[in-house]
């Protein structure tokens, strides 16, 4: 007879008692927990210095400016993000709370406090945004306090599904060399907008083939590279590192070609959590905030400006400004009531002739160097809270957003958290850049419900980890000793 142990329960409690009289260790993991609002702080205070010392001089052409600041509303900022992370999930149990962080630290933290430098509004109204975006906020938290139901799984056999979807994927990459043929460049960063701008006429005339390149870019390529990583498959992480470098020369969208790098980054992270992910996220962007202020500060342009032009421009101060200019916009010019959402269109016609983005371009910056107008994508918070309704939009988007990650949650509750949070990369990047609604369509998040419900067992098993959500009595229950 040979014997398999199973999982010990007293391992699997998170609380510890010790004795009378004893102390209780605090290790290092529980002790970044508890210190989570400090992270928090640190983390804002040096977004606002990087933002002051490199982000401002250089880039206020772009609308990044800095005006004398409210201490008021300065202090308020802080206090709203340290009492947020105080009743956020501190450690990661479900795949969406990697999303949730990440909007966290990217779009909620700098809507926060950009808005004040730039000040188009009055301070009342720059105080709204700061307790709108918190109440959207609060309420995706309140979501990971309902459990989540099991759906039922129609689960393919590896026999089927692999084949169905690898046709998928050589039938999607020959349209788009096809299609791209005479367009095809690895694209430098000083090119990436002239690249752009012949794909951009590309989909113009043909609007279905931007749907095969986000599916390729937002669901296959990072299935195949998280699913390559997960059962050790190198040649099929290959592939999927292949296909976006694909889709990249096709469009050069930066977000897409950086994109293996954080899914890598994401599986490995999460697949060795041990309950501090955020906290150390946090400190590390924290470190990297200055380190790049200064770097671009001292170098000068070359490669570190540039790579701190992507993370601290385009990634983390841009969405603050977004929100900023969005409220300002639509404060002043009528709100779309969802009308600039395909298919709600129909019944409530959008009042602009151009899409969101583009009008708000348009407004603050009209046509570019290129001769063509920008495209001003926003987070949903702005693109569909303040532009559907206004302010009272934030926390409806929240509540949303909240409905959205909790679906996910109970569609690939049968999956590992590493598996999960890095193929969702994709999209976590999308909801940080445009509409709840388009990530859901177009980012191909409702596509990933449907995988999660019908993708093959062997993905499931093809890791050793956790099955996350369930308490201690219901894990030891899954997971009982087996004799044979």
């Amino acid at each position: 007879m040979r014997f398999r142990a199973g999982y010990n329960l007293a391992m699997l409690t998170s609380t510890s008692w010790n004795a009378p009289g004893t102390i209780k260790r605090v290790g290092l993991q529980e002790f970044m927990r508890l210190g989570t609002p400090v992270w928090i702080l640190l983390y804002c205070g040096a977004f606002n210095w990087s933002y002051v010392s490199w982000i401002s001089p250089v880039w206020s052409y772009f609308g990044l400016t800095h005006r004398p600041v409210s201490t008021m509303l300065m202090l308020v900022g802080y206090l709203l993000a340290a009492v947020l992370a105080m009743v956020s999930p501190l450690r990661i149990t479900r795949p969406s709370q990697t999303i949730y962080w990440c909007l966290f630290l990217t779009v909620y933290v700098p809507a926060l406090f950009v808005p004040l430098y730039v000040q188009l509004d009055r301070d009342l109204t720059l105080l709204f945004i700061q307790l709108g975006m918190t109440g959207g906020m609060f309420l995706i938290t309140l979501s990971y306090r309902i459990k989540i139901i099991h759906l039922k799984r129609y689960s393919l056999q590896s026999r089927l599904f692999w084949p169905l979807f690898g046709v998928l994927f050589i039938l999607f990459s020959t349209v788009l060399l096809i299609i791209y043929r005479h367009n095809l460049q690895f694209a430098s960063l000083s090119d990436v907008y002239k690249v752009r701008s012949a794909a951009k006429k590309i989909t113009q005339e043909s609007a279905w083939v931007g749907y095969i390149s986000s599916a390729l870019s937002n669901v296959f390529n990072p299935l195949f590279i998280a699913y390559g990583l997960s059962s050790r498959k190198k040649t099929v992480t290959g592939i999927g590192i292949a296909g976006q470098i694909l889709v990249y020369m096709t469009a050069a969208m930066k977000s897409v070609l950086s994109s293996p790098f954080l899914i890598i980054a994401f599986y490995y992270s999460l697949k060795k959590e041990r309950g501090a992910w955020i906290q150390w996220m946090t400190l590390i962007l924290a470190v990297l905030f200055l380190f790049l202020s200064a770097a671009a500060t001292t170098t000068g342009e070359g490669v570190l400006f540039n790579i701190s032009t992507i993370t601290l421009v385009r990634t983390f101060a841009l969405p603050g400004l977004f929100v900023g200019q969005y409220q300002y916009f639509f404060e002043n010019f009528p709100h779309t009531y969802f009308g600039h959402v395909a298919g709600i269109s129909w019944l409530i016609p959008s009042p602009y002739q151009l899409p969101t983005g583009v009008e708000i371009s348009n407004f603050y910056q009209g046509i570019t160097s290129t001769g063509d107008l920008a495209n001003a994508n926003a987070n949903f918070f702005a693109m569909d809270g303040i532009a559907g309704f206004g302010l009272i939009g934030l926390p409806l988007m929240g509540l949303l957003c909240a409905f959205v990650f909790w679906l996910i949650d109970s569609c690939s509750r049968r999956f590992s958290v590493a598996f999960c949070g890095s193929a969702l990369t994709m999209c976590t990047i999308s909801l940080m850049n445009s509409s709840l609604f388009t990530t859901l369509l177009g980012g191909g998040l409702l596509f990933w419900m449907i995988l999660f419900s019908v993708m093959p067992e062997e993905i499931k098993a093809s890791e050793s980890s956790y099955q996350w959500d369930h308490s201690p009595e219901e894990y030891a229950a899954i997971h009982q000793p087996n004799y044979s």
